[in-house]
């Protein structure tokens, strides 16, 4: 595997995640609740049309309850949502048993209904000790009592993934499930632009820490992580949910809420594969003038994106070219590591040249930062804890 879209809200989604599927630049599709309903409507069809449209493209379609979202303060764009009925008549949350197996019956239910894996849901957590920690844990058991092959999946916030020895406690508790595949999301609370922010040193090296010991005796699937999510690849995962809207290539809250009045769509943007990063057009035309066609061609993967059409499966294809030349390396984490941190290493001293030579109104710093700097170190942090740097 390698790339899998995230739900999106604009109508042309299910055309452009087919094409995709097609092209061969992408695995599957991760259908969510809050993006695609249960029966269709204008401009939308129904989960079950999308979930046969991906399979008989030769994708993996996943229905992700997303109810780490939906427990999330704010989260009132329920228009799809409630078109599937997650809930039983207790209410809506995962506080007692009683509200856990009536969601639980349902979510698999559906799952069954439209012929994707059955897949526990779970809610965003803040640390590994407290009620909510136990409130997740417990929904994970019991997911596995009606179903022993069901798959699981983790939410929580930096803080969660930042609390060490507590949070190792708690994954260890997880791995005891034997869920054959687990879903990891970064729960971000404020997303303010299209570039990944991995300032976090702790909390990434955490998460990694927890992928490596879950993809141990489970596949591993990075949610709404893009470019971001390749360090945890490097540490055992095998897939990265990706797509073109904010909301598709990180956690926005926003992309739950009403207020936000649409999906966030991005200006237009040019992904440079040599860089592991997403530059804007016109940074990216200043290359091509720099370089020279050739040596431009070559450091963005191939030719320059026509359109923002084209650009989606440029995206997608530098992006999952990526992740399949890390994921070779099989279960040999040190080779994983070492082709990541060589990629790292090499776009690092390309964007410094560039850098040197480009003004900074067209090519700033902070972009090496977010886009390579940052998530070296959480690659180096984790790989030294566990020798493998």
């Amino acid at each position: 595997m390698s790339v899998l879209i995230q739900d999106g809200r604009r109508g042309g989604h299910l055309s452009w995640a087919v094409q995709a599927l097609t092209a061969g630049v992408a695995d599957g599709v991760i259908i969510s609740p809050f993006h695609t309903p249960w029966v269709a409507v204008p401009r939308h069809r129904a989960g079950a049309t999308v979930a046969a449209a991906v399979t008989q493209a030769g994708g993996e379609a996943l229905f992700d309850p997303s109810t780490h979202a939906r427990l999330l303060p704010g989260s009132d764009d329920l228009v799809h949502y409630d078109t599937w009925q997650l809930w039983g008549p207790s209410g809506v949350g995962l506080d007692s048993d009683t509200r856990r197996l009536e969601h639980l019956e349902r979510v698999f239910a559906r799952q069954a209904e439209i012929a994707t894996v059955a897949l526990a849901p779970t809610l965003t957590l803040d640390s590994p000790l407290g009620q909510p920690a136990e409130y997740a844990f417990r929904t994970a058991q019991l997911a596995g009592g009606f179903d022993r092959a069901c798959w699981q999946t983790l939410a929580g916030r930096r803080s969660f993934w930042r609390s060490g020895s507590d949070l190792d406690a708690y994954v260890g508790q997880l791995a005891s499930l034997r869920a054959p595949c687990w879903l990891l999301t970064v729960v971000n609370d404020v997303v303010a632009d299209n570039v990944p922010d991995l300032v976090d040193t702790d909390a990434f090296a955490g998460l990694l820490r927890t992928v490596h010991s879950l993809s141990q005796r489970s596949r591993v699937i990075i949610c709404h992580a893009d470019y971001a999510g390749v360090p945890a690849v490097a540490a055992g995962a095998s897939d990265v949910g990706a797509g073109w809207d904010r909301g598709m290539r990180f956690f926005d809250p926003r992309s739950f809420q009403v207020t936000t009045g649409g999906p966030q769509i991005p200006a237009s943007y040019v992904t440079q594969g040599g860089l592991s990063a997403v530059l804007r057009r016109d940074a990216g035309d200043a290359v091509t003038r720099l370089l020279g066609d050739t040596a431009a061609t070559a450091l963005r993967g191939g030719s320059m994106p026509a359109n923002d059409t084209a650009e989606r499966s440029h995206h997608l294809r530098q992006l999952s070219d990526l992740v399949q030349r890390v994921d070779a390396h099989g279960p040999a984490r040190d080779a994983r590591v070492r082709e990541l941190r060589a990629t790292y290493e090499q776009a690092i001293a390309e964007f410094g040249g560039l850098l040197a030579r480009l003004p900074a109104t067209t090519l700033h710093e902070s972009s090496r930062r977010r886009w390579l700097d940052q998530p070296y170190a959480a690659l180096q942090a984790y790989a030294a804890a566990e020798g493998l740097w």
